[in-house]
């Protein structure tokens, strides 16, 4: 019983945020497509709302599916439910997820396709692609975390701060400190140096640090406040 409604749960976050997903896939999708067009100015457009359109997504997602349920005051609803505090922390953190992965796998597949598939830029390009990408999945995990722990608007929204305004000093010290990236970019095959293997592998090193440690403590919940 208590597993059909976390499942129903689940289903009911899908269901309401189903257009952020939507909306963030097209616009990625469409930013991409300005790749085809070819030239320095399309580049940077093109790549500059790809990223937009993952840091929309990781910023909104955890906004609306969990800190607006609290604003919205459904809480003495889902207490009424046959299902404990852990569960329902659990099922809100595994739907904010599911619900994130699927755009920001859509979209760098498809950056993917582009680079082999079409040859929009040189395969050197996918190691430095796939870590600037997994930047907006750290700042996802971040927001989302703060959002389930924290369990305040406050601190979701300074966290969502934070992460946004952060953005940019990640990038430019990956290219700073790291200029082998930038260095083999243009070439014909992916280079997989010591630099982009270590800084990709931190990196997801991160993500699964943060979704533990949200998971654990969602799991050990005793109440809805």
């Amino acid at each position: 019983m208590k597993t059909q409604v976390t499942l129903q749960l689940i289903r009911k976050d899908w269901r309401l945020n189903a257009p952020t997903i939507l909306l963030s896939i097209i616009g990625g999708v469409m930013a991409l497509g300005v790749l085809l067009i070819g030239g320095e100015t399309p580049f940077v457009l093109g790549a500059g709302f790809f990223f937009i359109s993952m840091i929309f997504c990781a910023s909104f997602l955890p906004m609306s599916n969990i800190v607006n349920e609290r604003k919205r005051q459904t809480l003495a609803f889902i207490m009424s439910l046959p299902v404990s505090p852990a569960q329902y922390g659990v099922a809100k953190f595994l739907s904010t997820l599911g619900m994130f992965l699927i755009p920001w796998m859509t979209l760098v597949a498809t950056a993917l396709y582009l680079i082999l598939g079409r040859h929009v830029l040189p395969n050197g390009a996918i190691p430095i692609a796939l870590i600037l990408s997994a930047v907006p999945f750290i700042g996802f995990c971040l927001i989302t975390g703060t959002a389930l722990v924290g369990e305040s608007e406050g601190w979701s929204i300074a966290a969502t701060a934070v992460v946004n305004a952060s953005y940019w000093i990640a990038w430019f010290l990956l290219v700073s400190y790291a200029p082998s990236l930038t260095r083999t970019w243009t070439s014909p095959v992916a280079v997989w140096n010591a630099a982009a293997v270590n800084i990709l592998g931190a990196e997801f090193g991160v993500i699964l640090l943060i979704l533990v440690l949200t998971m654990l403590i969602q799991s050990r919940k005793h109440d809805f406040i």
